[in-house]
């Protein structure tokens, strides 16, 4: 019996946010492996814990999300399998641009001498480069980041965000984010990448940055927290510091705009990748 998992395949929106709730919630549940795809992701439980009190939950919280298209698409039963290693297989080097790229600790990169490497192991956390507000936030940076500058990561994920700003040249960076796995996983990649003196991550929103005149303010999370935190974010930049926004479908192009305006900012460059958009401005 300790063999058999119950495999339950989940139809789920490319919104890492949703995808990261659910899995949390599935975690709870007692669900102890993910592997992501395209359309969704498949779950896995043993089989021992997959009850009728489980399964009612299990439903509940589908039923939670709509209207958003989530839905069970498949359930059956499998011979317990080495699921590190599959979804360490998984996890390949990403190259963001010429001069990023993006690897998990477990690949080695021969020949990327020159390069911008991110060592970036992720857990729970988002930020692993596969996804493209992650690779249109880190190509903006390159663009903008300046060195000696201060950067603010607000729902730093895997903290790839703010290590990515020290190796492109800031002098020191802070990370935030609510989330408990988040802040221990990004804590172990800064470690990674050698960045300790330079990178802090800290648990909290945006009660827990003292700090004010930050060169850039990063957030590569959802329209609506975009919407939330931007008064709070915008206090705490400089005069003449520049945000970089992601996480936005193109839908949300229009609302993003008009909220920035509102706050006296313009925009410098909208980047484009698929649906999803990235929105770098500064204020007028």
């Amino acid at each position: 019996m300790n063999n058999v998992y119950v495999e339950v395949v989940l139809t789920a929106p490319p919104d890492d946010t949703v995808r990261e709730l659910l899995s949390f919630q599935l975690h709870e549940l007692g669900f102890n492996g993910f592997l992501e795809s395209v359309t969704g992701f498949h779950c896995y439980i043993p089989k021992a814990l997959w009850n009728d009190a489980v399964r009612e939950k299990f439903v509940l919280i589908v039923k939670e999300k709509q209207p958003l298209p989530v839905a069970i698409s498949a359930i059956s039963e499998i011979e317990n399998q080495n699921w590190n290693r599959q979804w360490e297989e998984s996890i390949l080097p990403v190259e963001v641009s010429k001069n990023i790229v993006i690897t998990p600790s477990w690949h080695s990169l021969p020949g990327e001498k020159g390069k911008i490497v991110l060592v970036i192991d992720p857990k729970m956390s988002f930020g692993t480069g596969y996804h493209e507000s992650t690779r249109l936030m880190l190509r903006m940076m390159e663009r903008y980041i300046t060195p000696n500058s201060l950067a603010l990561d607000v729902g730093t994920g895997t903290g790839i965000l703010a290590i990515a700003a020290v190796k492109l040249g800031s002098q020191r960076a802070i990370g935030i984010d609510i989330d408990e796995w988040s802040y221990d996983n990004a804590n172990e990649n800064v470690r990674r990448n050698e960045c300790e003196q330079h990178v802090e991550i800290r648990a909290g929103s945006m009660d827990v940055v003292r700090e004010t005149r930050f060169n850039f303010i990063l957030a590569n999370i959802t329209r609506n927290v975009i919407t939330e935190l931007l008064p709070s974010m915008t206090e705490k930049i400089e005069r003449t510091g520049t945000l970089l926004l992601s996480g936005l479908l193109a839908s949300d192009r229009a609302i993003i705009e008009k909220l920035l305006r509102e706050r006296s900012y313009g925009v410098l460059s909208i980047d484009e990748e698929n649906e999803w958009i990235g929105i770098a401005a500064r204020k007028k």
